[in-house]
């Protein structure tokens, strides 16, 4: 099977070998039926630290949460409700559910295989393997994501497809998403290999358009390719459908020196694209003219910087963003550079980005980055009136931590012990539209062994191809 065609086979037999002695995740408690979710909760929290990130409610120390039919209820004081199950936060800390605001599901399983030593780059491999994939495939990859994302903490994930070959691709990975029990967004890109002279699938862009109608835990977006990557008679008409129709857009932008060459924030603000429904994502060198210009659309900007410094981007330019007052928001990007999906990890890097950039330990506090992992990533995905903080009347998306085991006791600042102490197995219980998908440490609705079994399967089928 020769190179330009796939992964390296002694590569995939080594993910295979990983992969077959066991998942790097919890042991999981067994899903009924795929596809099936569990009820959503009838529930009281008790005696939580709660980081509400409303303004109004700010942090509320030793408080109760009621949560029914998928909606948080109170918050406060010794509240009661009768038939509601307890589950006592005594010493523990509750945040609204974390946002993902852009990772590239589909290729999950690939975990850390690139860039390798004397091997190939990671777009070159990504290039190559991605030509392999069947809807399958992808969906395997959507579904390990998201289930270490319910372990992570997050409730939220933008899910950036572009390795959407046809119509069977998008909605296998769309199924995936709603099976989750999580909140996410569908961007629809493209595949890898798509030609820069040739247009996304508009068609079926609108067929799944239809398919998620209002009020759904997952919605839709374009993932486009932009200035960068293709030339005006192409993404001028994909910027004007997704105006249209009334879909929020994301794309790739001034990611390298290089690209940078094509002042492609400015090519968007000339055409009068650039406005609050655009996702400018990486702009690791994006210069002062840009970052004035989109203070001026209200665009946010999307950081990755686990990824951007594994792949050569370069670094966040965190400190700058944040002193612009641009909204940011967090991804975990792809599992294949970040190994895995810690956004408190993405959190503290930022956090100590900003910092180490500007020579100033107060530019930046732990509050403001878990905003941006909160109630920041809901508002720029427009749905910052339903997610993103703990107060009534709000969709019930919350992940309760406890900071009682070594490596985050004592907790002297519960924000900055979320941002720079916490870590996925912190996590005790995640709460999505209501539905308890972790509790006491264990994810609720994941087959482990099974998922690593298949998982197993899908390399050996990259490696068959």
């Amino acid at each position: 099977m020769p190179d330009t065609a796939s992964l390296d086979r002694r590569t995939l037999l080594k993910l295979s070998a990983v992969a077959g002695a066991g998942l790097a995740l919890p042991n999981m408690a067994c899903a009924a039926q795929p596809g099936t979710l569990p009820p959503s909760t009838h529930l009281l929290i008790r005696h939580a630290t709660v980081l509400s990130m409303d303004p109004t409610l700010g942090e509320l120390p030793d408080a109760d949460v009621l949560i029914n039919n998928g909606k948080i209820i109170a918050v406060g004081k010794d509240l009661a409700e009768e038939g509601a199950q307890v589950l006592d936060a005594t010493g523990m800390i509750l945040i609204p559910g974390l946002v993902d605001s852009h990772w590239h599901l589909w290729n999950s399983f690939l975990r850390s295989s690139s860039p390798a030593p004397q091997g190939q780059p990671f777009f070159k491999s990504q290039l190559a393997v991605s030509k392999q994939f069947t809807p399958q495939l992808c969906a395997l990859g959507v579904r390990l994501g998201l289930a270490e994302a319910i372990n992570s903490g997050i409730t939220t994930v933008n899910n950036w497809s572009h390795n959407l070959r046809t119509p069977a691709f998008a909605q296998a990975e769309l199924q995936a998403m709603l099976d989750s029990g999580l909140r996410g967004r569908l961007w629809y890109g493209y595949a890898q290999d798509l030609a820069a002279t040739a247009p996304v699938d508009y068609a079926d862009i609108l067929r799944v358009q239809a398919q998620l109608r209002a009020g759904t835990r997952v919605d839709l977006g374009m993932a486009i390719r932009g200035p960068e990557r293709t030339a005006a008679p192409i993404w001028e008409p994909e910027f004007a459908f997704a105006k249209a129709h009334g879909l929020p857009i994301s794309t790739h932008i001034a990611v390298t020196p290089q690209m940078q060459k094509n002042k492609a924030i400015q090519q968007l603000a000339k055409k009068g694209v650039l406005d609050p429904s655009v996702q400018l994502v990486h702009a690791t060198h994006a210069d002062a003219e840009d970052l004035r210009t989109i203070v001026h659309s209200g665009a946010s900007v999307c950081l990755t910087p686990l990824t951007e410094m594994r792949v050569g981007y370069g670094l966040a330019p965190v400190a700058a963003l944040h002193e612009a007052k641009i909204p940011v928001t967090l991804g975990i990007d792809t599992l294949v550079l970040s190994g895995n999906a810690n956004l408190f990890m993405v959190m503290q890097t930022l956090l100590n980005l900003a910092i180490g950039s500007s020579a100033n330990e107060q530019l930046l506090t732990a509050r403001d980055v878990l905003f941006w992992a909160t109630q920041g990533g809901a508002d720029a995905m427009g749905l910052g009136a339903q997610i993103g903080s703990v107060t009534p009347g709000k969709r019930a998306d919350l992940t309760l931590i406890d900071p009682r085991g070594l490596g985050m006791l004592p907790v002297l600042d519960p924000y900055a012990s979320v941002v720079q102490s916490a870590t996925p197995s912190a996590v005790d219980t995640v709460i999505a539209d209501g539905r308890m998908l972790k509790q006491g440490g264990r994810v609720i609705g994941v087959d482990t062994p099974a998922l690593a079994q298949q998982v197993v399967q899908g390399l050996a089928t990259l490696q068959r191809r």
